[in-house]
């Protein structure tokens, strides 16, 4: 009975040291990297010659707070790829050459911002079990981006060519040029404008958003534009640690419109138009006044107009009377005239 008990005893104790023993470990407990680019996360473990490969577990994720995404997986020896997230799918490749030494080295190609985050992996072997992690911080790339390649404008406009930073970065502390045909017309330096450097013809007609630039809003804006401004303007900061440090935007002005803001073709004058409408509605309504009155008097007083008739009949009566009268009275001989006196 004794001689069973320490055996059970030297078994427990052996088993609780090759526990003690096996140990996973990381390379680096942190790394960081940019956006689109790679890094190689690596973890070793201890390894026994006569071992076989069956005995071999890996398990790796990155654990999120609500999520846990499988990175790599060995079972029994053998890999797994179905169990890959498809955050990571065709993104993870393993030196299959260092895994028989104990070692796990997994290259992360074109990283995201969402690959940040704790990474862990847990191995089993015949020799025992354990895990090791370790912190990844994917950071975005800062870039130059225009709003829109092409703008739209009139001769005397005021016009913005748009410009930022994506992700969105403070641009107070570095050096912001705009170009024009390739010739610098305006400079900015740590957040004030050099005048020095910036092309004097645009003295006045160049200006940018200083209350932005913390926000990486580095637009360029121009006012009063002139059929000479038309072009391709370069938005360029020389000192961002990014491969992406400029962008080209293209102003166009619209063809109808002449220089000096007037139009290249003049159509009728609308207050000549507008004089001839407003004359000939008075004409017509003078018209329409004089014969709605006209109208009405005959309406009103038709007497006259009979009167004025009868008038004029008398008249011409009384005067065809006496004319014969007077004619009878010259012919008739006197001694009839006398006769009729003494009758009467």
């Amino acid at each position: 009975m004794k001689m069973i008990s320490r055996i059970l005893l030297l078994l427990i104790l052996s088993s609780c040291l090759c526990a003690a023993t096996f140990v996973v470990n990381v390379t680096q407990s942190s790394y960081q990297a940019e956006e689109n680019h790679s890094i190689t996360l690596e973890w070793t473990f201890p390894t026994k010659t006569q071992g076989t490969s069956r005995d071999l577990f890996i398990y790796c994720s990155l654990v999120a707070p609500h999520k846990e995404s499988v990175l790599y997986q060995v079972h029994e020896g053998v890999e797994i790829p179905d169990s890959q997230d498809d955050q990571f799918s065709g993104r993870v490749q393993i030196d299959k050459d260092v895994l028989r030494e104990g070692r796990i080295r997994l290259h992360v190609s074109r990283l995201r911002t969402e690959d940040s985050g704790l990474y862990v992996c847990d191995v089993k072997t015949e020799d025992g079990s354990n895990n090791a992690d370790c912190r990844l911080s994917v950071t975005g790339q800062e870039k130059v981006v225009g709003g829109h390649d092409l703008i739209h404008a009139k001769v005397g406009d005021d016009v913005i060519l748009p410009c930022h930073l994506e992700p969105p970065f403070d641009m107070n502390s570095l050096t912001i040029e705009w170009r024009f045909q390739g010739q610098i017309i305006h400079v900015q330096r740590r957040g004030a404008k050099d005048d020095e450097s910036s092309d004097p013809k645009y003295q006045g007609r160049t200006s940018m958003f200083h209350d932005e630039f913390k926000k990486g809003n580095i637009s360029l804006r121009l006012i009063k534009v002139t059929k000479e401004d038309e072009g391709n303007y370069t938005c360029f900061v020389p000192k961002l640690q990014s491969q992406v440090r400029k962008v080209k935007v293209t102003l166009k002005l619209d063809k109808n419109v002449a220089q000096g803001n007037l139009p290249a073709t003049r159509g009728p004058d609308p207050g000549v138009i507008g004089g001839v409408v407003v004359v000939g509605a008075l004409i017509l309504i003078f018209i329409i006044i004089y014969v709605v009155r006209r109208h009405r008097s005959e309406q009103i007083f038709p007497c006259w107009n009979n009167k004025s008739q009868n008038v004029q009949g008398r008249n011409d009566g009384d005067h065809r009377e006496n004319g014969n009268q007077g004619d009878g009275a010259e012919e008739r001989p006197l001694q009839d005239v006398g006769k009729s006196n003494q009758s009467v």
